[in-house]
């Protein structure tokens, strides 16, 4: 994809860093908080932590979204000088951070699991994340020649994988517990 393309993924994977740290931080909070409830045997304190939780994803991921959305810019020329390299993390920036609400739900979710201690669907999902982004990652960028662009989508595509594989097992097992 060219040097420009490598130092601009290479800046936005700080800032893609910072903006995932909270939300990957509000998920180990929910599995806290559901494990401990879960072994206490209080089944409604662990839902309304959950929604508590999800709610808190919500609300920091439009948050996110926001900010590296209106502050590309800026937040790229934090780390780089090259204007080439800023064109290209400003559209990946605009891209991914549209997105940013679903790594919020996949973490929030998958804390759900972790707290009540499945942790093969955390595995299972994350392998399906993983393995569509390569899928579709691949062909966007040596067919279509995207570039920058291929991988926002590729990760857009592996966070959907990723909801279709957890949310029907979230809907069964969260009824279970009310």
């Amino acid at each position: 994809m060219g040097v420009s393309v490598v130092a601009a993924f290479t800046a936005v994977n700080r800032i893609d860093d910072f903006a995932y740290t909270p939300e990957q931080n509000i998920a180990h909070s929910m599995t806290a908080l559901m494990a401990q409830n879960k072994g206490a045997g209080n089944n409604n304190r662990m839902q309304e932590g959950f929604r508590c939780g999800m709610v808190l994803e919500f609300i920091y991921g439009i948050f996110i979204f926001l900010v590296c959305f209106i502050f590309a810019k800026p937040l790229m020329c934090l780390f780089v000088q090259d204007e080439e390299v800023i064109m290209h993390g400003v559209t990946y920036l605009h891209l991914i951070s549209i997105m940013y609400i679903l790594p919020a739900f996949t973490n929030g979710i998958q804390g759900f699991f972790r707290g009540i201690g499945d942790l093969k669907i955390t595995l299972i999902s994350s392998l399906v994340n993983m393995a569509v982004q390569v899928i579709v990652a691949a062909p966007l960028v040596f067919s279509l020649h995207l570039g920058i662009e291929a991988l926002p989508y590729s990760y857009l595509a592996g966070w959907i994988g990723m909801l279709v594989v957890e949310l029907p097992l979230l809907i069964r097992t969260y009824e279970a517990y009310e």
